[in-house]
């Protein structure tokens, strides 16, 4: 395992006269991204941490046949999950649990994806255990979201085909199940939404007491929100009228309404961000540069400043970050030529951390965020 270590330095800028949300910025705040390899995983895709008996692990796994490893954060020992079968789509925490996570398996090779399933996991005595939760062909992302104390499973269809391989024709749909306080696998679905084709995008929102969920498809983003009420039902809400793969939210310019950023179109070349007016979303910001199989996409706070990173897999394979200074967006490139999948944003005591799957380099890698 390489344990050295690379520091990448983002230029100062100054301005003056620049809005509260921009100050930062304004002020000469260099943003720093310290990256350490954590471990070399062929098609690293999926990315995600637990806490097991009171310690943080990164979990990564593959989208291709392979393994799925657990990465003590203070340590860096790895330990394997699973040697296979792979297809790893999603991982995601179960809540109240020591350290117990579902995920996928078996979405593979590329979208053949009918035998696609969720497992639970959890580690007992030093032994990682792995048990069949559910086979749902074409679960792409799924989430368990809550609301009033109710746990609901929400699952992403990427197309509804019976067939072995993806077919466009047949677009995706939204399962949603309420889940018991044991997280057993629930015994039936209700199909909340359908007519999604390549129903690719998710992103949580947390929001004052309950969480959320935006959703993306060819027919546009759409907000999900969990029942108010036991046996209730779900509000689906499109939102933004584009063609989009994935979808982000943040308030990147701080004056208390959140942009929408997205990429597009299906795995595109695009990464746009959208600015809420009272006619609706208009676009204020397109990534300038030629990108490609465009993948990455999150929004939020680093350092204490809103921004959006993004990252693609073909071309100049970039991550970067998006922050908002006077007179508009500005672009910073964090590494080249790694080709990033999907990251996971982690807070720490004084600083935050970004998980990353560099899937074209066969790379887990881990950044520290420091500010000046």
């Amino acid at each position: 395992m390489r344990k050295e270590s690379h520091v990448f330095i983002l230029p100062t800028y100054l301005f003056v006269a620049v809005p509260q949300a921009s100050l930062r910025y304004a002020m000469g705040i260099k943003m720093k991204f310290e990256k350490k390899h954590l471990c070399t995983l062929p098609s690293c895709y999926a990315v995600s941490s637990i806490n097991v008996d009171g310690r943080l692990k990164y979990v990564l796994a593959t989208d291709d046949t392979g393994p799925c490893y657990s990465i003590d954060a203070e340590t860096f020992v790895i330990e394997t999950v699973w040697d296979g079968p792979g297809g790893t789509m999603s991982i995601i925490p179960i809540p109240g649990t020591n350290g117990e996570f579902l995920a996928t398996q078996y979405f593979l090779p590329g979208f053949s994806a009918l035998d696609s399933r969720i497992v639970r996991v959890c580690r007992k005595d030093g032994i990682w255990e792995i048990k069949p939760w559910i086979t749902m062909p074409y679960v792409h992302r799924f989430d368990i979201l809550n609301r009033n104390g109710i746990y609901y499973l929400l699952c992403c269809i990427l197309t509804a085909t019976d067939k072995p391989q993806a077919d466009w024709n047949f677009p995706g749909k939204l399962l949603a199940a309420e889940l018991s306080g044991d997280f057993a696998a629930p015994g039936t679905f209700t199909l909340i939404a359908e007519g999604m084709t390549r129903n690719h995008g998710y992103c949580r929102v947390q929001r004052d007491g309950y969480t959320e969920a935006l959703t993306a498809c060819d027919e546009g983003v759409f907000k999900v929100i969990p029942p108010e009420r036991k046996g209730g039902a779900w509000s689906i809400k499109k939102v933004l009228e584009t063609r989009a793969s994935d979808v982000a939210v943040c308030d990147i310019d701080g004056d208390g309404i959140e942009e929408i950023a997205t990429i597009e179109p299906f795995h595109g070349s695009d990464f746009v961000i959208y600015h809420k007016t009272p006619e609706g979303y208009a676009e204020i910001y397109r990534y300038p540069d030629k990108m490609d199989f465009v993948h990455v996409i999150w929004g939020g706070r680093l350092g204490g400043e809103p921004v959006f990173l993004g990252g693609c897999r073909a071309v100049n394979k970039e991550f970067f970050v998006l922050r908002h200074k006077e007179g508009g967006i500005h672009a910073e490139i964090i590494e080249t030529g790694y080709g990033p999948s999907n990251v996971a944003v982690l807070p720490g005591k004084d600083r935050e951390y970004i998980l990353a799957a560099n899937r074209e380099s066969g790379e887990g890698a881990l950044f520290t965020v420091l500010v000046d």
